[in-house]
């Protein structure tokens, strides 16, 4: 080949649209442009962005390309083998008039038994909530005065396969930002959210929904809404989400349904809740290690903060069903491991299972963890005898602190627990353990808050507890409190020379209490 014919080709492919590489194949980018569509934000794309899929897909796949532009459009299908790829400075803006969307499915992108899709760039996927619930819709709505008349998940897969996220901003969704259903293989990476984080300005405006999928991958994205950030429901399996940045009024990272998930060095902020556990009648949740997370709730922030909840009842309810309801079984909850986790919040970690037996909270941790108790609102109407069952959306009012019930085989490793200044009475106890079946403790510290006369530590109706290597820092009053149905307990190398009283014993209570090597209060 001659230099000039060599030069001539090299010219001609950097003359193409561009080139993307899907399946075995290596196919042409087309511009959405040449199907006649008019990036002004003004023109309605729809039928020129469904020509150009439709185009790309009919020759087995390939690449749809949107330069920098404002393409305003209702709901596109997406099909086999088709990428959108975004180019910097593009948006794609969802219709503010329902009409423009398929009256059944109301989504702006949509695919469904589909395979390799992906969705990636630079550019940007506005939904234009907003436009939905301005004018005052939305207030009469919360009132109870009328539907608020909006679309549904801007962006939705049913029953697809080899699903890709990656780099593009979306933002502003009417309803969920983006949902799954029954897909598997899904990547999603480098994504940015954008939603208002308060229900008058974000309502119901999860971020990723997943139910009943499989082989999940989400990292490096960047989350805000105004509900739940990531939702992993059903039967979900083997999930991976890491490197993560958060920030709701609601809930990071919510579980309703998953086997083997993992979820690990990411941030959290301003949440209602870090990690949400809701599980009721014939949901499984088996194989959860969350690891190495930090989260803040600044001082601003009033509405929540909880950095666990953990709920497990047969029904779902936020109220206890009526004397003599016959329940079913409670959904169950098995192998969950809470590591490594640094927060700033206004309540602790809550846990709470069934009273029955076959309906507790199996093999929890809880390891390397510190709470620093804000304290930024009052939860004292639940606090102080959490109701069960426990209402369902009631993490907002979640103790202060630790509490756990109704779990068999629990354990506490390395946890620190502190209280923000100025302290209140009414925070109570750190932790609160009842109706636990094997309970170890191991390398605590922390006290009740000043001014309270419970015990930093409270076990009621617990059988076999083994407290270990734990430590009273000065203000402790009572360390270790054992209320009634408490028996078979051990204290062993603990330094309890800055409280105030090592051990007390309510009536009910049969210890059988074996101490060795403690190192006792001063006198």
């Amino acid at each position: 080949m001659t230099i000039l014919r060599a030069c001539l080709l090299i010219s001609a492919i950097l003359m193409c649209a561009g080139c993307q590489v899907a399946g075995t194949g290596t196919f042409m980018a087309k511009d959405v442009r040449a199907f006649g569509a008019v990036g002004d934000g003004h023109t309605l794309n729809t039928a020129a962005i469904q020509r150009a899929v439709d185009a790309v897909a009919a020759e087995g796949g390939g690449t749809v390309f949107f330069p920098a532009g404002d393409y305003l459009t209702g709901t596109v299908r997406l099909r086999d083998d088709v990428t959108l790829h975004l180019g910097e400075g593009s948006t794609i803006w969802g219709s503010t008039r329902i009409e423009d969307y398929d009256a059944k499915e109301q989504h702006l992108l949509f695919a469904e038994d589909a395979e390799n899709i992906a969705i990636v760039g630079r550019g940007a996927i506005d939904g234009q909530g907003p436009r939905f619930w301005d004018g005052g819709r939305l207030e009469r709505w919360l009132k109870g005065e009328g539907d608020l008349v909006r679309t549904s998940d801007m962006i939705r897969f049913d029953r697809c396969k080899n699903v890709t996220l990656e780099d593009v901003e979306v933002r502003y969704g009417a309803f969920w930002n983006i949902g799954f259903g029954d897909c598997e293989r899904i990547t999603i990476r480098a994504l940015t959210m954008i939603n208002g984080i308060y229900e008058n300005d974000g309502p119901n405006t999860d971020g990723i929904n997943l139910w009943n999928c499989k082989k999940i991958r989400i990292s490096d994205c960047d989350i805000q809404t105004g509900d739940d950030c990531i939702v992993v429901l059903g039967e979900s399996r083997d999930v991976t989400i890491t490197n993560c940045k958060f920030t709701t009024s609601e809930t990071a990272l919510m579980i309703s349904g998953v086997r083997n998930l993992t979820f690990s060095n990411s941030t959290i902020h301003d949440a209602g809740c870090g990690v949400g556990f809701r599980v009721w009648n014939g949901i499984v949740v088996d194989g959860v290690r969350v690891d190495n997370i930090v989260m803040d709730v600044s001082d601003r922030f009033d509405t929540g903060g909880q950095v666990v909840y953990l709920w497990s009842f047969p029904l779902y309810v936020e109220e206890a069903p009526p004397p003599g309801t016959v329940l079913p079984a409670a959904g169950v909850v098995d192998n969950v491991t809470l590591s490594n986790i640094t927060a700033k919040a206004n309540g602790g970690i809550f846990v709470t299972g069934f009273r029955e037996a076959e309906g507790y909270v199996r093999s929890l941790t809880l390891e390397n963890i510190d709470i620093l108790m804000n304290g930024g609102m009052d939860k004292s109407t639940l606090n102080d005898n959490p109701p069960d069952p426990y209402p369902i959306y009631g993490f907002h009012g979640a103790p202060y602190a630790i509490f756990v019930r109704f779990v068999k085989h629990l354990e506490l490793r390395n946890v620190t627990f502190r209280w923000n200044t100025p302290e209140r009475a009414a925070w109570g106890s750190a932790v609160r353990c009842w109706s636990v079946d094997h309970v170890e403790i191991d390398g605590f510290e922390g006290r009740q808050s000043a001014g309270s006369s419970l015990p930093a530590i409270w076990l009621r109706d617990v059988e076999r507890a083994f407290v270990h290597g734990c430590l009273a820092p000065e203000g402790t009053g009572t360390f270790l409190h054992l209320g009634a149905g408490t028996e078979d307990v051990t204290l062993l190398g603990n330094d309890l020379s800055q409280a105030r009283v090592a051990l007390t014993a309510g009536p009910g209570a049969n210890p059988k209490v074996f101490e060795s090597g403690n190192r006792q209060p001063k006198k």
